[in-house]
């Protein structure tokens, strides 16, 4: 019940909008026991003494507690649903800026179907025990306590009687929900289990169509599909067991008040009228605990969706994200000493004992086969991932000890695989900068030679990317991510692998975009070709998580180790010597990477 009461605890945000639901609730359901009281009367006075003047002023009575009560049901469905709904929107938004400051590491074994399945259908379970939960069962319950109070007034004895079926319906309902809770566990997995693969397929739709694997994604979509459908079947017969047996014993209760007090009637000790009132009353007791029966099925479903969301809220954030926000300019000084990091508790170290230092506007190259640890370093400088031992420090200062947020705004992430938002190209540039103008917008797709082909589209800065940014090139694409990262002004630049993915002209243009991203800035850089090792500071050579080699470019050569050998690639080295022909520019601090699947000899 745990669970149960969090989600409640939510509607504590807004006692005035519960007040007025419950006042509307109270007074409209006391309004229930006037239509029983005016037929006693009309029965006992107006028909058996004959008393016609009594009939209207009745009747009217009535009719005005019929449309006080619905009226007064009206205005509280109004309130209850708008209450609710800032309840569901309040912990939809919990939920959702939670996830954000979730650690990468908790995403790795996380699928993104299972997460969308959370925040979109899981959230809903418990938006649908809120509303009827609340409503109906508050409704419900004080039905069922008005009415027992009027019953005990007219007869205690029959009272007694018509309260015979309530243990074996305390014990149904008491059943029902001890052994709920794994069903409809199953069943929200195996929704999960769905969605997740239909994400994957979704998203996967090119390589599916281009392997033709069609019909066994059919075959294994069908697979999580049935397992879908026998959970919910499981649940469904255990339902349709427990809601006609419960209805059954109430409609026996009903029945036994109508024997008990038929043979009172005939014995003098009851009036027709009374009896009447009577069996009214029983059948306004026995409606709400069949649907508190109902409801009893929603919270089952709700406590079990209900547990997956705080299972999310419940996960810790990032540490960081409570530190104050510094506002003074970083020099960019980057320090490791013996840093040490592993994925797993019981995995194989990805870094160890890693030391270096990049100093101010420095190019730092990394260079290593796949898996040597280029990418962990330069993740473990953002804090995506937390070190294990040693120290990271910027200007002196531990990383730790800087917020979260004014830690990753000194620093700017240029990535092989740029991702762009379903939306303008001016939205997804606006990340880097949100109070950018569109002079300053312009200015820097200049910079990053993405202003020809956004001066082609129709739109311009109003295009519409498509998801992912379908819709434009990989030269393109990445283009707008140097433009972004521009606009972001960071005095700290990762470039992992920036221009791998596109062909010698798209990378000329590319080039000259960094070149004006990394003017003066301290540059790490993990790069598929080596077009920027030869002007790099220091390079880095790594394997297995350690640095093996250090220096510059014709230093490493002469030591003839690990570097000399991946210089041996002629391609390589052709491609390096053309850029080592052109005029330099100096340039800052850089670390490049050489991918094993295109160096490794």
């Amino acid at each position: 019940m745990n669970i149960v009461w969090r989600v409640f605890s939510y509607l504590r945000r807004y006692p005035l909008l519960g007040s007025a639901t419950l006042a509307c609730a109270i007074v409209g359901t006391l309004m229930i026991i006037v239509f029983p009281a005016v037929t006693k009367l009309v029965i006992d006075e107006v028909l058996y003494q004959h008393r016609a003047e009594r009939l209207t002023p009745l009747v009217l009575i009535a009719a005005l507690a019929l449309v006080l009560q619905h009226g007064l049901n009206s205005i509280r469905i109004v309130l209850n649903n708008t209450f609710e709904q800032k309840v569901i929107f309040d912990l939809r938004s919990d939920l959702y800026s939670h996830i954000q400051m979730l650690p990468l590491r908790w995403f790795d074994n996380r699928a993104t179907g299972d997460l969308m399945t959370r925040i979109l259908e899981d959230v809903n379970a418990v938006e649908r025990m809120l509303i009827d939960g609340v409503e109906q069962g508050l409704v419900a319950v004080l039905q069922v306590v008005i009415v027992l109070g009027m019953m005990f007034y007219v007869s205690p004895s029959l009272a007694l009687i018509g309260l015979a079926p309530a243990p074996f319906l305390a014990g149904g309902a008491l059943w029902y929900t001890l052994t709920a809770h794994r069903r409809y566990r199953l069943q929200r997995r195996a929704s999960s289990a769905m969605n997740s693969l239909l994400h994957d397929n979704l998203a996967g739709i090119r390589q599916i169509k281009s392997f033709v694997r069609e019909r066994e994604e059919h075959s294994r979509f069908n697979a999580v599909s049935d397992q879908l459908r026998h959970a919910t079947l499981v649940v469904m017969r255990v339902w349709a067991l427990y809601h006609p047996s419960m209805y059954l014993i109430g409609s026996l209760g009903i029945v036994l008040v109508v024997w008990v007090g038929a043979r009172a009637v005939l014995g003098g000790a009851m009036q027709v009228g009374d009896l009447i009132a009577f069996l009214m009353l029983t059948g306004f007791l026995y409606e709400p605990i069949n649907k508190l029966h109902q409801l009893n099925q929603l919270v089952q479903a709700g406590r079990a969706a209900g547990e997956r969301v705080f299972e999310i809220i419940d996960e810790p954030i990032e540490p960081g994200w409570d530190v104050a926000k510094e506002t003074v300019r970083m020099k960019g000084d980057v320090r490791f000493d013996n840093v040490s990091f592993t994925y797993g508790k019981e995995g194989a170290p990805a870094l160890q004992h890693i030391s270096f230092h990049a100093r101010p506007g420095e190019t730092i190259a990394l260079v290593g086969t796949t898996g040597a640890g280029k990418s962990t370093l330069v993740n473990l400088l953002t804090r995506f991932y937390e070190y294990d031992a040693g120290e990271v420090l910027i200007d002196g200062t531990p990383i730790r000890e800087f917020g979260m947020r004014r830690l990753r705004e000194m620093v700017a992430v240029v990535t092989q695989e740029s991702f762009l938002f379903n939306g303008t190209i001016r939205e997804n540039l606006l990340m880097g900068r949100p109070d950018a103008s569109d002079e300053d917008v312009l200015r820097a797709a200049d910079a990053a030679n993405a202003r020809p082909f956004i001066d082609r589209l129709p739109d311009g800065l109003n295009s519409k990317v498509g998801e992912r940014g379908v819709k434009l090139s990989v030269g393109e694409k990445q283009r707008l991510s140097i433009a972004r990262a521009l606009l972001k002004d960071p005095p700290i630049l990762v470039l992992d692998e920036a221009t791998a993915s596109v062909d010698t002209t798209t990378e000329r243009l590319i080039q000259e975009a960094l070149e004006h991203l990394m003017f003066h800035r301290t540059c790490f850089v993990i790069a598929h070709r080596l077009s920027t090792i030869l002007r790099a500071d220091q390079i880095l050579v790594l394997e297995r998580g350690r640095i093996i080699e250090r220096g510059k470019h014709g230093e490493l050569l002469e030591q003839g180790g690990k570097y000399a050998r991946l210089w041996e690639q002629s391609f390589l080295e052709k491609t390096a010597e053309t850029e080592v022909a052109a005029p330099q520019q100096p340039s800052p601090v850089a670390m490049t990477a050489v991918d094993s699947a295109e160096v490794e000899p």
